[in-house]
């Protein structure tokens, strides 16, 4: 034991006494590109930023725009259309640390073909070469005859019900059920949406939302309790209800191409509400650098509230009445 702890107080002299450590190593050049194309518009964009240093151990000190600009962005998808991404600048919000302009870049000219291949190239203005590839998932189609369209449902069912198919192999999708609604407050009116997790638990006096994981299943379901539930906390502890106008329930399904579904399941948080991770995984599928590159296609529906199921939360109904 005396052996072990001369050794270790040796170890500690020999770095105090090394007068050009440094506890951050040798900075090297990373660049770091994002991407994540959307299956529904034509509007694309990348950010591309670099590793940077600074002075202490608080990586949020950074004052400097560490953005890359002039860099060449070019997306191919399929073997003859290829799009050619401009770098803009976009003014930052008030109270943002960075103080100058930041850029990404952008296309208004891609909107990628379902069950395709899409490939990124960024050469940057020192001539290094940012590349990946990604698979288009195959489009989400709506079951009409299958979905709920009214809230609540019409043959007074305890829950709605979203059906949907496509032909993507093992397809892996996220759904995002979410109130729209506008709130009256001092001549103005803004506009919100309260997510509808899958359901609530009740922790003491407050409801913890539970969210869907990711799914494999063509349906999608929520019982009416916890749509009650939603619209009861859209007006928490505020006793004027009827400032609040509510239109319409929305329902999103994102099927997520190879790389996300890696990304997602590398990155998550939670495998339930109740789990917790301590440690951060990163997670790259871009050669020559780091970053994301993925594809998702999107499709929503929408489900329309009765006036009387709104009224009776004492809320105003934002839309027509439906029949």
């Amino acid at each position: 034991m005396k052996k072990f702890l001369t050794l270790f107080i040796i170890f500690i002299a020999l770095i105090s006494c090394e007068e050009n450590f440094n506890p951050y190593g040798e900075l090297k050049d990373r660049y770091i590109l994002n991407c994540i194309i959307r299956g529904d518009t034509t509007f694309q964009t990348v950010t591309l930023t670099r590793d940077y240093q600074v002075e202490n151990f608080d990586p949020y000190s950074n004052t400097e725009d560490v953005n890359v600009k002039n860099a060449l962005i070019r997306i191919w998808n399929g073997n003859d259309k290829v799009s050619l991404f401009r770098d803009t600048t976009i003014e930052r919000q008030v109270g943002d640390k960075y103080k100058t302009p930041y850029t990404v870049f952008k296309t208004n000219d891609l909107m990628p073909t379902p069950n395709s291949k899409v490939e990124i190239e960024a050469i940057l203005p020192n001539g290094k070469k940012l590349t990946s590839v990604a698979n288009v998932p195959d489009v989400i189609n709506i079951t009409d005859s299958l979905s709920d369209k009214i809230i609540p449902p019409t043959d007074n069912k305890k829950y709605i019900k979203v059906s949907w198919f496509t032909n993507e192999r093992n397809p892996v999708l996220i759904v995002r059920l979410a109130i729209y609604y506008f709130k009256h407050e001092n001549g103005l009116k803004t506009r919100n949406l309260m997510t509808v997790p899958l359901n609530y638990i009740q922790y003491g006096n407050e409801w913890i939302p539970n969210y869907p994981k990711p799914v494999t299943d063509q349906a999608y379901s929520v019982d009416m309790n916890t749509i009650n539930k939603a619209m009861e906390l859209i007006s928490k502890d505020d006793p004027n209800k009827s400032r609040y106008e509510i239109l319409s329930c929305i329902l999103e399904v994102l099927s997520l191409d190879t790389e996300l579904r890696k990304y997602y399941f590398a990155t998550a948080r939670s495998r339930d509400i109740y789990s917790i991770k301590l440690d951060e995984t990163d997670y790259s599928n871009i050669n020559g650098g780091y970053g994301v590159f993925g594809v998702y296609m999107r499709t929503y529906w929408v489900l329309r509230f009765t006036h009387q199921y709104i009224n009776s939360f004492g809320y105003t109904p934002g839309l027509s009445d439906v029949k």
